[in-house]
């Protein structure tokens, strides 16, 4: 999930799942259903935007990883990283 630290944001938040690509998982931005667009500059100072990645954890007795999850399951987790973010403004004409 990102947060994108405004209401001057549409939306204000959109989660996105991960997917399997080569050599591991990406964000997939494009079957989302929704991606931030801030509405507003930040002016001279900055919007804090913050993604979240919360996982849950399974495990299997054999080497291959689509084979019957076993239980109990392991915990998940949940990882925060917050950062400034300057958005500048652009103006076009239209005629």
């Amino acid at each position: 999930m990102v947060e994108a630290g405004t209401a001057d944001a549409d939306p204000r938040s959109c989660t996105y799942d991960l997917v399997k690509a080569e050599g591991g998982y990406r964000v997939d931005s494009e079957g989302a259903g929704c991606n931030v667009t801030y509405r507003r500059s930040s002016g001279g100072g900055s919007y804090p935007f913050k993604a979240s990645l919360t996982w849950e954890v399974t495990w299997t007795e054999s080497a291959d990883p689509d084979g019957p999850v076993q239980q109990p399951g392991l915990p998940g987790g949940l990882s925060t990283y917050e950062q400034d973010v300057t958005v500048k403004e652009t103006q076009a004409v239209n005629r």
